[in-house]
């Protein structure tokens, strides 16, 4: 970036339902540089989009000052939601503008967000970008997802993981969030890579909670998750896939919106 120049505007949505432990520590990161001293290194807009917590993380949104919203339960239809407050926020669309969907258990990695608003001043024909996944744990088996993950993305099938980062007009375009029960972001981003490039930053890294993987056993859950994939690709509706998957969402386990799904 230039001197004197502003850094390009990006609004980041993160889909909540009960995440009090974690919301807090991603909120943080967003509203700062996250320590890599690089301009443009935190968000210009944070939209928390709740589905009806009950351990206070809406408060804590209120609290952080950022945006925040009701929406019904499910991720898709948090997401939906949150990116129409976000292309409110944007209407008066400028080059660069990008919105960027994350969990809430995730956590974008100095120099990610700079990372993002580079790509989308550096690659005009790009229609939406993804961040390279490193999960917090040790482990070769840990490793082989990120990479997996990573090769995904590269082909343009993000999931939300992953962080999506798409430009305004490439959502409407592609027809936006649908209110899915599951694979919302494979749903959207195949869309997307009708219309143009989805790109993978590798310099825009986002660290991923690890806490399915080793609550519910890795092999199990890579297993369960690769049979879910094919299902969806050939096919089977959402709305049936979504009974396979346990339901994700705090203490009380009771979330109904769609929880990571990557192999």
């Amino acid at each position: 970036m230039g001197p004197g120049l502003e850094p390009a505007r990006l609004v980041v949505v993160v889909p909540c339902l009960d995440e009090a432990e974690r919301l807090p520590a991603l909120l943080a990161r967003l509203c700062s540089s996250g320590g890599a001293g690089a301009l443009g290194d935190r968000a210009w807009r944070v939209v928390v989009a709740d589905g009806g917590s009950r351990d206070g993380s809406i408060e804590l949104a209120r609290r952080a000052g950022v945006e925040h919203l009701e929406a019904q339960p499910g991720r898709g239809s948090q997401l939906a939601a949150g990116v129409e407050r976000a292309l409110e926020l944007l209407r008066d669309e400028e080059p660069g503008d990008l919105v960027l969907c994350t969990h809430a258990d995730n956590l974008p990695e100095p120099g990610a967000l700079a990372a993002l608003r580079a790509a989308a001043r550096t690659k005009p024909g790009a229609v939406a970008f993804a961040m390279s996944q490193r999960i917090d744990a040790e482990g070769r088996f840990y490793r082989m997802v990120e990479r997996t993950a990573d090769r995904r993305a590269a082909r343009g099938l993000v999931y939300g993981d992953s962080g999506l980062a798409v430009r305004p007009t490439a959502y409407r375009a592609a027809g936006g969030f649908l209110g899915v029960p599951l694979f919302e972001d494979l749903d959207l981003s195949r869309r997307l890579a009708a219309l143009g490039e989805v790109q993978l930053v590798r310099s825009a890294r986002i660290r991923v909670d690890a806490r399915r993987w080793k609550a519910e056993g890795a092999l199990r859950t890579t297993v369960r998750n690769w049979i879910l994939t094919i299902g969806w690709r050939l096919g089977v509706p959402p709305e049936q896939l979504v009974r396979w998957y346990p339901r994700h969402g705090g203490p009380a386990e009771r979330s109904t919106a769609s929880p990571p799904i990557d192999p």
